[in-house]
């Protein structure tokens, strides 16, 4: 071996595990045969990212499907409605079709935030084997720079024709391998960033179509399914710590006259006019829920019962200001620690009852 080549191999880093030390040539083939394992694993990832892909391509397509038929479920019970001229049998019927569509909706929701979880995830993968790569591709340039200098003067000159020409060839494939475990590299970052932004995109949109499913469209409470699970969430909440949690039972006085002799719309914009109401006069946490037609829950945690009633009645007032036709109903219940949600619920309907049979003795 001359000297030239010693003192290549003496500088060589290893390209498995990025040490330096001395390398002799005889231990070359050791370390292709350890590049080309690196090559066998960088083939394993591609596979692996190609059978995810085709499944999180077979799951946003079941999401679009799930999406699609969420909105022909909506426009079907759109269409009822207003051919039956919103009679109280097709408005079952359809408030069954919307609940329907706005459970596929956030079942989808789910599905998407899936699909970018597993996206960030393969991201991950492909940069770590893209850094495989690039760190194949340079063992594999060392490799060559050793084929170019290898030499043994003991041989004959036949002898270092044919190894020189070998070598050479070696020396070639050896950059050629390189330069093609740089380009896929390159493309596995490409592929990455571009599953991350599609990860990005897909959170955001499961985030806008949960507040979709979640929110009533005419008045922008939550929904009953929704705004009920909240509610208890806050019951459970108020169990745990011991804190208090008022419940408020809301009815909108008068809704069927206003509809028969006003007509809907005006009907409608009583209904986003007492939300609107609520909203400005209590807390941003507290939960706003449409629990029926002209039928309102307002859960308010760590509030006394005298600060609820005092809030309700502003409210009330409020209403009735802006139109002396306008006016509210309500009844409170405060939390105990046996409450489930269906309990507090019947209080606080209880004494909604109970208040209007008082002022309706008082007219």
């Amino acid at each position: 071996m001359n000297e030239e080549l010693r003192g290549v191999t003496e500088i060589v880093t290893c390209p498995v595990c990025g040490g330096s030390g001395v390398v002799d040539p005889v231990s070359v083939p050791a370390d292709e045969r350890t590049l080309r394992d690196r090559e066998e694993t960088s083939s394993g990832h591609d596979q692996t990212s190609s059978d995810q892909d085709q499944t999180w391509s077979d799951h946003d397509q079941t999401a679009s499907d799930r999406d699609r038929q969420s909105s022909e479920d909506d426009q079907r019970a759109s269409d009822e409605g207003f051919a039956a001229g919103a009679d109280a049998r097709t408005h079952e019927r359809t408030t069954s079709a919307r609940a329907r569509a706005a459970s596929d909706r956030a079942t989808v929701s789910g599905l998407r935030d899936e699909t970018a979880e597993k996206r960030l995830k393969a991201a991950e993968d492909r940069d770590r084997a893209a850094e495989i790569r690039d760190r194949g591709a340079e063992g594999r340039d060392r490799l060559a720079r050793l084929h170019d200098l290898e030499d043994d003067t003991d041989a004959s000159d036949d002898d270092i024709l044919f190894r020189a020409e070998r070598d050479r060839a070696r020396a070639a494939a050896d950059r050629a391998k390189a330069a093609d475990d740089r380009s896929r590299a390159t493309a596995d970052r490409k592929e990455a960033a571009r599953e991350r932004e599609e990860a990005r995109r897909a959170s955001a949109e499961a985030r806008y179509n949960l507040v979709i499913a979640a929110t009533d469209e005419l008045t922008g409470a939550w929904t009953r399914k929704f705004g009920l699970a909240d509610v208890a969430r806050e019951i459970e909440r108020a169990r745990r710590t011991g804190g208090k949690l008022i419940l408020a039972f809301i009815d909108v006085d008068g809704l069927k006259e206003v509809n028969d002799k006003q007509g809907h719309p005006a009907g409608d914009g009583l209904l986003r006019l007492v939300v609107q109401t609520l909203k400005t006069n209590v807390r941003p946490y507290d939960v706003i829920v449409r629990y029926g037609g002209d039928e309102f829950l307002c859960a308010m945690p760590d509030l006394t019962r005298a600060a609820a009633k005092d809030r309700m009645e502003k409210i009330a007032a409020a209403l009735t200001a802006s139109d002396t036709q306008h006016s509210i109903t309500f009844g409170l219940a405060e939390h105990e620690p046996a409450d489930g949600l269906q309990d507090l619920i019947s209080r606080a309907d209880a004494d909604l009852l109970e208040a209007r049979s008082s002022r309706e003795g008082h007219e």
